[in-house]
């Protein structure tokens, strides 16, 4: 015969002493986890991989020759991940406007000068720095 485990013979205690009439013991709870937790389960966000690569000096340096006097107003480079310079743009309206931009001429500007890392794409945002608020 099977010797029922600790958990069983707790269960078998408290039934005698708060007469309750099921003979097994309800579900053992799951520890509880922190959302964050879960989530990078989820979406298999690894530390490493979040972290982008700092944004060379010689593309701030570079960034107003490069762009252009009109984009240089309202967007700027953020950091380079994966060869992906991701720029930021200050307002909804310049970051609609600078996705519509041919990303090769910007591409050929970047291979053009020495000592940028070889970019192989552009993506626009918006700049997180900028918060509007309504009222």
């Amino acid at each position: 015969m099977k010797q029922p485990n600790n958990r069983q013979l707790k269960w078998e205690l408290a039934r005698e002493r708060f007469g309750i009439e099921n003979r097994f013991p309800p579900p053992e709870k799951r520890p509880e986890k922190h959302i964050r937790d879960i989530l990078d389960g989820i979406l298999k966000i690894e530390k490493d991989d979040t972290e982008a690569v700092s944004l060379p000096e010689i593309i701030v340096n570079r960034w107003p020759v490069i762009a252009g006097e009109q984009l240089v107003k309202h967007v700027r480079p953020a950091y380079v991940k994966k060869g992906i310079l991701y720029l930021y743009a200050d307002h909804p309206g310049w970051l609609a406007e600078s996705r519509r931009l041919p990303k090769a001429p910007l591409l050929k500007k970047f291979a053009a000068v020495s000592g940028v890392p070889k970019i192989k794409d552009i993506r626009f945002q918006l700049d997180p720095a900028i918060r509007t608020f309504r009222k």
